[in-house]
């Protein structure tokens, strides 16, 4: 017998090691999916697959194999996954609907206490999970949501664009932000919105800023920052300036309207409305704003994207300085119940919306801004 049939004989046992580990292995897979029936939980779990490629990558002597051995176990978990949702049943027969949040990293999010909440509301038995999923994974993901027969997903940083390419469907109004925070699913099919417009849009009105002949500046650039400047220009505010630290890469993306830096900000006078559309002060890194106090100071109204904290320095810098100070929970508010309408085709009280607001700042410990 050669070196080479001695190899193939060694390589044959391992085969037979690894069948009867796999065929364990998919019995386990069983009793996970009677467990996920027996408590309602859904089949995908990113957080938990990440985890398990991980720490398996960790064991490995030869860490050149790294790339294989991923490989080799999201394929193991795309199987499990099917046999899963075998053993569960479709996501219909359970009368079980699945809703998320996707993102790369999300840390916490007021996302799920929101979809619970209008869940609450309508009896609906679902779940809305939070998926973090690394960016050279999107495309599994996508076809992860429709295995389990996801209704809808929200999107976050830094996939609002990137999911586009993935979609059947794009409503005008993402495609004239050029991005998606919403997307349904129906019929084997993707469709793309942008709730962060409607959202934004329910926040202002709420809290009584006025764009309308208002000269409004933009701090920012990102998906959150499109739908704020096309809703503002759409709501015929008299000037608009977008401020980037890049003014040259950004006006080639926002040409109608006039991109300026930071330096130039300081100099500008007479503007009504600054909105931070930034993550500089969001939770963990708080205590920093994108602009300086005395800036903020000379505007009538400061709005900030970010929910969390509820008072970022940027906005502690326009309540300080005695100007209205808006932060973005209530947008987060209006776009999931936004994206509620979209997924399952009704129309929500604008009273529920404010009721869960109500809800979420008792929870967070907040207060109602002035």
């Amino acid at each position: 017998m050669s070196e080479l049939d001695n190899i193939r004989n060694e390589i044959d046992e391992v085969d037979k090691d690894l069948t009867k580990l796999f065929e364990k292995r998919m019995g386990l897979v069983k009793k996970v999916a009677d467990y996920k029936k027996k408590n309602s939980l859904p089949v995908l779990n990113s957080k938990r697959e990440k985890e398990v490629i991980d720490k398996n990558i960790s064991y490995l002597k030869d860490k050149e194999l790294s790339k294989g051995l991923e490989t080799f176990f999201i394929s193991l978990m795309n199987v499990s996954k099917s046999i899963e949702e075998n053993e569960i049943g479709t996501e219909k027969e359970k009368n079980f609907e699945v809703y998320g949040l996707l993102g790369e990293k999300l840390g916490h999010s007021f996302s799920p206490e929101i979809h619970k909440l209008v869940f609450e509301k309508y009896d609906k038995k679902a779940i809305y999970n939070l998926f973090e999923i690394p960016k050279d994974k999107l495309k599994e993901a996508m076809e992860g949501f429709k295995l389990i027969n996801s209704k809808g997903i929200n999107v976050t940083i830094p996939y609002k664009t990137e999911v586009i390419k993935f979609l059947d469907y794009i409503s005008k109004e993402a495609e004239a932000i050029g991005a998606v925070n919403t997307i349904k699913f129906f019929d084997n099919k993707l469709s793309g919105y942008n709730t962060d417009y409607i959202g934004f849009g329910k926040m202002l009105e709420k809290f009584k800023v006025e764009v309308k002949g208002s000269t409004c500046v933009v701090l920012g650039s990102g998906g959150a920052a499109k739908a704020v400047v096309q809703y503002v220009s759409d709501n015929k505010c008299k000037k608009l300036y977008i401020v980037s630290r890049n003014p040259e890469k950004v006006s080639r993306e926002f040409s109608k309207f006039e991109v300026i830096n930071y330096e130039e900000l300081e100099k500008l006078e007479n503007s009504d409305i600054i909105i931070n559309c930034t993550p500089i002060g969001m939770s963990p890194k708080v205590g920093v704003s994108p602009v300086n106090r005395k800036i903020v100071a000379k505007f009538k109204a400061a709005v900030d994207l970010i929910y969390n904290p509820l008072e970022t320095e940027f906005l502690k810098y326009a309540r300080e300085s005695k100007i209205k100070a808006v932060n973005g929970l209530y947008m987060l508010v209006g776009q999931a119940v936004a994206s509620e309408e979209i997924w399952n085709d009704i129309s929500i009280d604008e009273k529920i919306a404010s009721q869960i607001y109500e809800k979420l700042l008792d929870k967070v410990g907040g207060h109602d801004e002035k």
